[in-house]
């Protein structure tokens, strides 16, 4: 006799059955996957708006004494600096800028008339910036001034919504830590982050008070004084700005009233570009880097920063050998 090993017809269905509920569990499970949120799409990039409507740089109708201290270098590049230099120029660019603003400051009577302090103590860091990492997208001069109106805002109204609840009024801490948490999203949200503003924003919730809203000409003053004189001083042996708006490219690009052609005498269509479009064309002339034995060379609207320089400055140096 012979044992019948074959399975039932109950426990072949059971099988079946539980075959079946395991794959759809595991398509199910990879479907979820699948459908998993993509955080790196909420993303809002307010340049992307203002841009096109911001001119660009007027170069060409500025003379060149003047444009050097705006930041300007046409095809002369800025070399690298050893932290000797740097030291030196932000020990003078410090001293000179935090003791413009608390002079000027100090003898405006509408400031003092208001109780303004002799400086804001923000612009203590904001000077760290200006004349030490003046490379840093922190400190260049939208950032400055834009982050700094932002928090003087921000700041002084919040202070004046916690005053009007007497119980509220007695907690500054919380008062700080709203105008500070709030300015650092508009900051964010504005591509204006400057750290020094947060703590203006701190500052005008919690200590400021008396001085209200002639906090925001105070701090736009400052900012004005303080990168006057970062002008003047980083652009010695330096370069500052890197640039004053973006990086980027702004203004709308030029278009060429097209000419009509016939099919013979058209332009040979480039590959990987669609024919009729120059907006290519144009932004790839903005935009060059030119490297040759022994010199660099880069367009004023592209923003490099130490170690990209280097780098493009040790392949001109091999190029030499």
């Amino acid at each position: 006799m012979t044992a019948d090993t074959t399975p039932t017809g109950g426990a072949a269905r059971t099988h079946s059955h539980s075959s079946r509920r395991s794959s759809s569990h595991s398509h199910n499970h990879g479907h979820h996957r699948r459908r998993s949120i993509d955080f790196s799409r909420w993303h809002f990039d307010i340049d992307s708006v203002l841009n096109p409507f911001v001119p660009p740089p007027p170069w060409h109708w500025v003379p060149r004494p003047i444009s050097h201290f705006l930041g300007h270098r046409g095809e002369h590049p800025q070399k690298a600096m050893g932290n000797l230099i740097i030291a030196f120029w932000a020990l003078i660019g410090v001293f000179c800028g935090v003791l413009l603003v608390a002079e000027v400051s100090l003898h405006v009577p509408a400031f003092q008339n208001h109780n303004a302090p002799l400086i804001v103590g923000s612009f203590g860091a904001a000077a760290v910036l200006e004349f030490c990492a003046i490379e840093s997208p922190f400190a260049q001069p939208r950032n400055a001034l834009f982050s700094q109106l932002i928090a003087s805002i921000i700041g002084v109204a919040i202070a004046k919504l916690f005053a009007l609840n007497p119980s509220a009024q007695n907690k500054p801490e919380l008062a700080g830590s709203l105008a500070c948490a709030i300015t650092t999203a508009l900051m964010v949200l504005t591509n204006t982050v400057h750290p020094p503003a947060g703590a203006t924003a701190l500052l005008a919730a919690t200590e400021l008070h008396d001085v209200g809203w002639w906090l925001i000409p105070i701090m736009l003053l400052g900012v004005a004084l303080m990168l006057t004189v970062a002008l003047i001083l980083n652009n010695i042996q330096r370069r500052f700005p890197v640039y004053w708006w973006t990086p980027h490219h702004v203004g709308r690009p030029k278009t060429q009233p097209k000419e009509p052609q016939d099919i013979e005498s058209a332009p040979e269509v480039k590959q990987g570009t669609e024919f009729g479009s120059s907006e290519s064309d144009d932004y790839s002339e903005d935009v060059q880097v030119i490297i040759r034995p022994g010199k660099v060379e880069w367009s004023d609207n592209l923003w490099l920063d130490a170690d990209e320089k280097e780098v493009l400055e040790r392949i001109s140096e091999r190029m030499k050998e």
